[in-house]
């Protein structure tokens, strides 16, 4: 307290301050949101929120905010600190405090206003200004440190092999059942950064769980994309949900068109199967693929399960290590070749699998002459030692293709391949070409 207090000093001129502003600046440094909320409450005489600009409330609850609230935050102009927001319909109040360098807002709900309170409402809120501002300059400083812990913890329980996943969380005050089983559900939102849906993500699953008995555990986010863990359906879900139409499923499916919608984002779902919790990194990486899975068939806000991937679950079944060795197995001289050569061979034998061997079209899409789709497929056919004519070589190659784009877009393949520079000598010049 003494270094935070130095630092406020040096920072907003406690000296100047009045009285009033410097004791709400140590109740904010000492008793945080709670204390300014029931000084706010008293003085007002009037309900209060305290909610921030990204959707979380800090008075009188730390939680997510209820929904009606949340679509005020999304349709409330713009406005200054100086000013006020009034919805008279509703008789709401609603001052700011912000940062706007951080982009940060602080709002304060003040709700059962007239019009003529207004003006009196806020002379009595300028004297927690000050403290307003420190405590949402508190939360920037708080944000990063949690920030940081949760990619600590996740990068050695779902990155390593040398950490249990059960002991880190319980190390940082989230206790789950080892003899339980859970299954991990990764969320992508594309083109866009998980940063400006981070708390409105984790809130309006963790009002999801408060509203289904627990039915969701674990909302975070990791490498720029929300990471959940759930438990089991059947063992946890209270039996009214568990006998609902879809049950969980459906109530994902949910939250993941309400979600896209609020912010106008595609909401990508991808759900590993279900395993005990020493194990849930098995979990964890087939949600990896799941996601991959469906980017790589280049679909959009779609909600899958691992079950729900075919055979390829069947091959990613031992692990990526084992897929990975099935597609080297499978393709490796193919990969070798176009590595070397700086070949189209893959891509043209993906093509021929889906065309169905057609060359016409497989050279359409190519920009190329039938001529030269059947010259590769005959190198493709010596390369492997493989008579393509043969439906099961055609059903192993594309299988292993899939698994071959699946890993690419894991990270776990290289995309594209190591040229050579071929120098080609002109009078003094060397001219170099990839």
């Amino acid at each position: 307290f003494k270094l935070i207090y130095q630092g406020i000093r040096d920072v907003f001129r406690v000296r100047s301050l009045s009285q009033k502003s410097y004791e709400l600046l140590q109740t904010s440094i000492v008793q945080g949101a709670d204390g300014l909320g029931r000084y706010l409450k008293k003085i007002l005489s009037k309900p209060i929120l305290l909610v921030a600009g990204n959707g979380r409330e800090f008075y009188p609850e730390r939680i997510p905010v209820a929904e009606s609230i949340r679509k005020i935050l999304c349709h409330m102009p713009s406005f200054q600190d100086e000013q006020y927001y009034y919805m008279h319909d509703r008789r709401l109040l609603v001052l700011q405090t912000s940062l706007p360098q951080e982009e940060l807002r602080l709002f304060l709900f003040i709700s059962r206003t007239t019009e003529e309170e207004i003006d009196g409402l806020v002379q009595k809120v300028k004297p927690v200004r000050l403290a307003l501002s420190y405590f949402l300059r508190s939360q920037i400083d708080l944000g990063q440190e949690v920030r940081r812990v949760t990619d600590q913890i996740l990068t050695k329980a779902f990155a390593s092999t040398q950490y249990r996943l059960e002991d880190l969380l319980h190390q940082n005050g989230i206790d789950l059942d080892a003899a339980q089983a859970y299954r991990v559900m990764l969320v992508d939102f594309e083109d866009q950064s998980i940063s400006d849906m981070e708390v409105d993500f984790t809130g309006s699953l963790l009002q999801l769980a408060h509203r289904y008995a627990d039915a969701i555990l674990c909302p975070l986010t990791w490498q720029g994309r929300g990471l959940v863990i759930m438990p089991d359906v059947d063992s946890n879900l209270e039996p009214a949900l568990r006998d609902h139409t879809a049950g969980m499923q459906q109530m994902l499916q949910d939250w993941q068109q309400d979600f896209s919608k609020r912010h106008q984002v595609q909401v990508d779902c991808g759900l590993g199967s279900v395993h005990k919790l020493p194990e849930l990194q098995r979990s964890y990486q087939e949600a990896r693929m799941t996601l991959s899975y469906g980017r790589t068939k280049h679909e959009h806000g779609f909600f899958r399960y691992y079950e729900d991937c075919g055979i390829l679950s069947n091959i990613f079944a031992g692990g990526v290590e084992s897929a990975f060795a099935f597609c080297r197995s499978a393709l490796g001289r193919l990969l070798e070749y176009d590595g070397e050569n700086e070949g189209d061979l893959l891509a043209t034998l993906k093509l021929l699998l889906e065309t169905n061997f057609n060359y016409s079209a497989t050279a359409a899409e190519l920009f190329v002459h039938a001529n030269t789709v059947r010259y590769r497929s005959d190198k493709i056919e010596q390369l492997l030692m493989r008579d393509l004519s043969d439906p099961d070589v055609r059903f192993n190659l594309y299988a292993a293709v899939r698994v071959q784009e699946i890993l690419v877009d894991m990270h776990i393949l290289p995309d594209g391949y190591v040229g050579k520079v071929h120098e080609k000598v002109h009078g003094s010049e060397a001219a170099v070409n990839h």
